[in-house]
């Protein structure tokens, strides 16, 4: 009863697995987890079979037995092989999926030793256990993956446990504590699995925060060229044309000089127009004397430009930065003075800046309106899907996250007045 209980145990274990991994292909649809699901499904038939043949005593339920037990270890490689590389069936491989089968067949029917009969079957399993094993342990020395060092452990240690079963569990040894290591063994690639999952999770996050810089910092680059383009061709176009306007107004008579200057003056809005828009495409300022030089600037056009009111505080100096943080900091600043005009009808606002051992903090609040109610606390991913005008807001977000950074956008208070965006880089991490 002991062993049945073990066995019976170990059957939901695997069972639960197989549904677990169900789940997932249900979900996620890659075909490696519905082979991990066919492969512990596999295993509860298994021992479904075995208890069966234990009551029944009836050679066919032995023979399916031995077939399902060379059929599990086979899936369990397939399925491994599956996570680690994408590769297609070859009809060559039914041949592996026959020998179960046929020597089965010779082993219940043919054969009355009983070691004999048992062996290769038992070798066969533990070749196919060592061979998945192998398979993690090559995806270990090349990725390092945590999963795969585990898995690669675990399934070699499984495949020298299914050696004893001829010499130890066969005849009544190590009963229950056989069913036991195997539900260890079955926690430990399941363990295993979780890990390669959040492995590769991780590289994926990695992998994309590294294109989000690279769109960031192609983005920034395309600014730069055409900054330099309105600025050596387009702007010095209007300034020859302002020139030669100069000369026409001298040579012109009385009558006509009035209308040269109004032509003079459309030619110096448009220079400055000019002049703003390359300021904004890529500051130089940024570029030539550092970050705060550039935010404290960026404050004073402002509020000449609006007329609002917005004091700047900062240290005397700050710790040295990337080009792309400060390119992130300069633009948050840029997008969250133009909401600020925009949206959020403030007469006066604040920017702060803060620099500890760890991160750079800039912060700007205002006497506006503030956020709607539903709105009053929005950080990070939300804050660009949820907020009003969210477009600027999402771009300012890949910045700041692309450097490991968070952004916070907030009413002042929870009755909607005044509104504080928060922007964190740490410093030291690719900064």
């Amino acid at each position: 009863m002991t062993e049945w209980s073990a066995a019976a145990f170990q059957g939901l274990v695997a069972l639960g697995m197989a549904l677990v991994w169900w789940s997932l292909y249900r979900r996620y649809r890659r075909e490696d987890f519905l082979w991990w699901s066919v492969a512990w499904t596999l295993y509860v038939l298994r021992i479904a079979v075995i208890i069966i043949f234990a009551l029944t005593r009836t050679e066919a339920w032995l023979f399916v037995h031995q077939v399902v037990t060379g059929w599990t270890g086979l899936v369990l490689l397939w399925a491994a092989v599956m996570s680690s590389r994408a590769t297609r069936w070859r009809k060559v491989y039914a041949l592996a999926f026959a020998f179960p089968v046929i020597w089965s067949y010779i082993a219940v029917y043919r054969l009355e030793n009983f070691l004999a009969a048992v062996l290769p079957g038992v070798v066969f399993l533990s070749f196919a256990t060592f061979l998945t094993g192998w398979v993690f342990l090559k995806r270990w020395l090349i990725t390092r993956s945590r999963g795969a060092a585990v898995l690669a452990g675990v399934l070699i240690f499984w495949g020298f446990h299914h050696l004893d079963y001829p010499f130890l569990r066969a005849r009544g040894e190590w009963n229950p504590w056989g069913y036991y290591i195997d539900i260890l063994l079955f926690l430990g690639i399941a363990a295993g699995i979780l890990m390669l999952l959040l492995d590769e999770l991780d590289r994926r996050t990695s992998d994309l925060e590294l294109l989000s810089s690279r769109i960031v910092r192609q983005h920034e680059d395309e600014r730069r060229r055409i900054s330099l383009e309105l600025h050596d061709q387009s702007a010095q176009v209007w300034a020859a044309v302002k020139l030669q306007l100069g000369l026409v107004r001298e040579e012109s008579p009385p009558k006509l000089v009035p209308a040269v200057d109004g032509v003079l003056k459309l030619v110096d809005s448009g220079i400055q127009s000019i002049r703003a828009v390359t300021t904004n495409l890529r500051p130089p300022l940024l570029d030539d004397l550092g970050l705060l030089p550039a935010l404290r600037a960026q404050v004073l056009s402002f509020a000449e430009q609006t007329g609002l009111k917005i004091t700047f505080s900062a240290p005397a100096a700050v710790p040295p930065l990337s080009e792309e943080a400060s390119l992130a900091i300069y633009r948050a600043l840029q997008e969250g003075l133009a909401n600020t005009v925009r949206h959020s009808g403030a007469t006066a606002a604040a920017v702060r800046v803060n620099v500890s051992n760890s991160e750079f903090v800039l912060c700007l609040t205002d006497n506006g309106r503030g956020l709607p109610a539903r709105n009053w606390q929005q950080e990070n991913d939300h804050v660009a899907t949820s907020a009003p005008h969210s477009h600027g807001l999402f771009g300012m977000r890949e910045r700041v996250t692309a450097l490991h950074g968070s952004m916070k956008l907030e009413s002042t208070s929870p009755y909607g007045s005044g509104t504080s965006l928060t922007i964190r880089i740490p410093i030291g991490r690719d900064t």
